[in-house]
């Protein structure tokens, strides 16, 4: 579970926790907000010191199933694939910059 979703599992609990408390004990609306309010940054609060000891105490890098080898092969192919492309690019342009110099002699050959 990454660090953002399991901080909003815990904020979306504690709201609904502290819900369940207030409406136990039977508070008033100024009450059952308040009461509400705080169980849910009490939760927030104990999630954000969760992921922090987390980040800080494993190794995040050893937990990564990527296989850098493949990436990296798949990243080769993508370029070669722009270079191809760019290369098209670069002679179509040349192209229509041919062709746009013949017009224009053959403009200049009809005005003289």
């Amino acid at each position: 579970m990454r660090a953002e979703n399991f901080i909003y599992f815990a904020i979306v609990s504690g709201f609904f926790i502290g819900i369940i408390f207030s409406v136990i004990y039977d508070f008033d609306i100024k009450h059952l907000i308040f009461v509400t309010i705080i169980i849910t940054l009490l939760f927030y609060t104990i999630a954000l010191g969760s992921v922090a000891f987390y980040i800080k105490y494993f190794d995040i890098k050893k937990r990564m199933l990527l296989n850098i080898k493949e990436i990296e092969d798949v990243i080769d192919i993508q370029i070669n694939e722009i270079e191809k492309f760019e290369n098209f690019i670069f002679d179509s342009y040349k192209f229509i910059e041919k062709v746009e110099k013949e017009e224009l002699e053959i403009i200049r050959k009809k005005k003289s």
